[in-house]
C-alpha cells in the first residue's frame, strides 16, 4: 500500500479506510486529486497572488478589476514593509499556504508581524498530507484591502462547490473572526441539513442581490476542474473575490455522517454531472438504508 502515512491520517480523522483506486466519499476523491491530478493550472489557482491573473485571463480586465481586492503591498521577503502600511488596516496572507493569514490593525507591532510573515516564508505548506499544488509556488507575502460590510464587521464568506463547472452547493460560513455559525444550502438557498457538525448554524440563510451573478461567476472559474471550490464575498451589492480551493477540507473534513460524505462523492463521477445535490444525497440513502 503506497502512502501509508496519509492513510493513517486519512483513517483517524474519517474512521474509514482510504481506497485511492476506487474512491466513493467526497473526502476519498480529494485525496485522490492531491495524489493523480497533475494539472499545472491547479498550481496557479492555487497560488494566492498568481490566481489573480486567472482571474483576469477567465472573467476578462473589466469583471476582474471590479472583483478583486485590492493589494497594498507584496513581498517576497518578509522584510520591506512600507512606512505608511502600518498606518492601515490590512490582510497579511502567505500566498503558498492554508491558513496563514492574519488581520493586521493600526498600531499593531511591526517587529511581530514581520516576524511571523519570516516564519511563513520559510515554512513549506502540503508536504504532510502530499497536497502537489502547493509544492512549487514561489513564496511571497501579500498585505491586501480589508474589505467590510455595511456593520463593519468582515463579510461572510460564501463558498460555491462546483463539480463539472456546475454550482452543486454552497456554505455560507459567518464569523470568522468571532464565533462562527454556517450553514449549507443547494443553489437555489435550500436548505442542506447535517453536513457538517461542531459549528452551530446560520439563523437565517442570507439573500443576496448578487446571488446569480456570483453563482454565474464561480460556474465560469470552475469550469477547467472536476471539482473546485470557489470563494466570493458580497458587500453593498459588490461581489469580491476570496480564492480558488483545489482541496477543500484536505481529504479530512469532518461530515456529520458517511451518507453525506458518499454523497458527494457521487457529484465528482462524471454520470452525476446532471444530478443535483439532492438526487445524490437520496441515492447515497437508498445504499446505505439497503447495507
Amino acid at each position: 500500500m503506497g502512502y501509508p502515512k496519509l492513510h493513517e491520517i486519512f483513517k483517524r480523522h474519517n474512521g474509514f479506510d482510504l481506497n485511492l483506486h476506487d474512491p466513493w466519499t467526497y473526502n476519498e476523491w480529494v485525496v485522490h486529486k492531491i495524489i493523480y491530478d497533475r494539472d499545472p493550472l491547479l498550481i496557479q489557482t492555487t497560488d494566492k497572488f498568481e490566481v489573480r491573473d486567472y482571474v483576469r485571463q477567465t472573467l476578462g480586465s473589466k469583471v476582474a478589476k471590479e472583483i478583486l481586492i485590492p493589494i497594498y503591498h507584496v513581498s517576497k521577503n518578509g522584510m520591506d514593509f512600507p512606512e505608511e502600511l502600518w498606518q492601515k488596516e490590512f490582510f497579511m496572507k502567505a500566498n503558498h499556504g492554508s491558513g496563514t493569514n492574519k488581520l493586521v490593525m493600526p498600531g499593531a507591532d511591526p517587529q511581530k508581524t514581520l516576524q511571523l510573515a519570516k516564519t511563513w516564508l520559510n515554512s513549506s505548506y502540503g508536504q504532510r498530507r502530499h497536497e502537489w499544488a502547493y509544492r512549487d509556488i514561489p513564496r511571497k507575502i501579500i498585505c491586501e484591502k480589508v474589505i467590510r460590510n455595511e456593520e463593519g464587521d468582515i463579510p461572510m464568506d460564501i463558498k460555491f462547490y462546483c463539480f463539472y463547472g456546475k454550482v452543486k452547493f454552497i456554505l455560507f460560513f459567518n464569523g470568522r473572526f468571532g464565533k462562527p455559525s454556517r450553514a449549507f444550502t443547494d443553489p437555489d438557498l435550500r436548505l442542506i441539513h447535517r453536513v457538517q457538525s461542531g459549528i452551530p448554524d446560520l439563523e437565517d440563510i442570507p439573500s443576496y442581490s448578487t446571488h446569480e451573478r456570483m453563482i454565474e461567476i464561480a460556474e465560469i472559474l470552475s469550469k477547467p476542474f472536476i471539482h473546485a471550490r470557489i470563494d466570493l464575498y458580497s458587500v453593498r451589492d459588490k461581489i469580491f473575490f476570496g480564492e480558488v480551493t483545489q482541496y477543500s477540507g484536505g481529504g479530512i473534513e469532518h461530515f456529520e455522517s458517511y451518507e453525506i460524505n458518499l454523497a458527494l462523492g457521487f457529484l465528482w463521477r462524471p454520470q452525476y454531472k446532471d444530478k443535483s445535490v439532492w438526487d445524490c444525497i437520496h441515492e447515497a440513502s437508498s445504499k446505505q438504508s439497503i447495507k
